[in-house]
């Protein structure tokens, strides 16, 4: 995919952005160029690329992590994944409680098995989650921050 598509499909998203009332809503944008750029996008083998590969990335990966979280799934490979461990690990990959694990150096899902993934993995996928969390708790408490400001400006008003 080259960068002239991107940029057109960038051009495609900032004019539905444009177009509606709620600039800020994905299902508003999604439905604007679904309505009027859909033409468009079917017709340049390019732009139909980039849609369909982020669209199947995204269903892929929901997917993957819905199937590595259901209960049957789950509980089933997380009996095998135990007697896999050191007897000292065993609570903690229990306490994990997934049978699978996104790996950022492999861009993917990993099974949570001492021969499928290293430490240095482990460690990784580890630092993946603490980042996204940590940065989704400090926007939280801003947003947070953010209302206890307004609220007092408005009974000062």
């Amino acid at each position: 995919m080259t960068n002239k598509s991107r940029d057109r499909m960038r051009h495609l998203i900032r004019h539905a952005r444009l177009s509606i009332h709620h600039r800020g809503s994905v299902p508003a944008i999604v439905n604007e160029i679904a309505r009027n750029a859909s033409a468009v996008i079917r017709e340049d083998d390019e732009l139909f690329t980039i849609v369909l590969t982020t669209a199947l990335n995204k269903l892929v990966r929901d997917e993957l992590k819905r199937f590595g979280e259901s209960a049957a799934n789950s509980e089933g490979l997380r009996t095998g994944q135990l007697e896999m461990f050191p007897r000292d690990a065993r609570t903690t990959v229990e306490q994990i409680g997934r049978s699978e694990v996104f790996v950022p150096s492999r861009n993917g899902f990993v099974p949570l098995h001492p021969g499928e993934l290293s430490p240095q993995e482990m460690d990784e996928a580890g630092e993946y989650l603490i980042h996204h969390g940590s940065d989704c708790i400090r926007r939280g408490g801003l947003l947070r921050r953010l209302s206890r400001i307004m609220q007092a400006n408005k009974q000062a008003a």
